[in-house]
């Protein structure tokens, strides 16, 4: 199992700088994903060990987005949803002001918003969207690479196309105003104009997340 040293962790992970040695490192989306074992055992600290949580996973007792998982270093990303079935628990992954993970609980979570970072034309004419949980979805709508999607992850459909446009309302995932919510004023070329609580800032687009109209 690959880990790494505690104190040489992302400092966007919450967890102590003192304890064990080394922590697990996430699969993949290694920069940007924190991985199932720290969120259970570290933030939540539903179990005690690393020993415990492979006992729940082993039952199917746990799911991401709606589906079991079994492994334990599994890169949860943002606004991705844990559902503790024995306990009728469900927490979603999102981000603090200060650019940290924040696991929070929620209630009935049946879909999630990804980024469009890319799109394609497969052969027969198919579009396919390229989110930014590495998930590749083919569509019929036309979409925009900065827009984002909401995924009923239980029927397994998009429900909804977030466009990045004025009056969206976006997340700052990047940047000095990460964590940061607002509504787009204007929409350039790579960037846009956003009105934050500390006033209008001009921000790349590649930093910026819509989460609502």
């Amino acid at each position: 199992m690959a880990h790494t040293k505690r104190q040489t962790t992302t400092k966007k992970w919450p967890i102590k700088r003192k304890g064990t040695k080394f922590v697990v490192v996430p699969r993949s989306h290694k920069k940007q994903g924190i991985p199932l074992l720290i969120v259970i055992r570290d933030i939540l600290k539903l179990v005690n060990n690393r020993k415990e949580l492979k006992q729940i996973l082993n039952k199917g007792e746990i799911k991401v987005n709606g589906k079991i998982m079994k492994d334990e270093k599994v890169s949860l990303l943002l606004f991705d949803i844990i559902s503790i079935e024995k306990a009728g628990k469900q927490y979603q992954v999102l981000i603090s002001k200060k650019g940290k993970v924040k696991i929070q609980e929620t209630k009935d979570q049946k879909t999630k918003i990804s980024k469009i970072i890319g799109k394609k034309i497969l052969k027969g004419v198919k579009k396919q969207i390229n989110l930014s949980d590495g998930r590749n979805i083919l569509v019929k709508e036309d979409m925009k690479t900065g827009d984002s999607i909401v995924f009923n992850f239980i029927k397994g459909k998009i429900e909804k196309i977030l466009g990045l446009k004025e009056k969206a309302q976006v997340l700052v995932i990047g940047g000095r105003h990460i964590g940061e919510k607002g509504e787009v004023s204007e929409v350039k070329e790579n960037t846009a104009e956003i009105n934050l609580p500390a006033g209008k800032f001009e921000i790349k687009k590649q930093n910026l997340m819509v989460i609502g109209e």
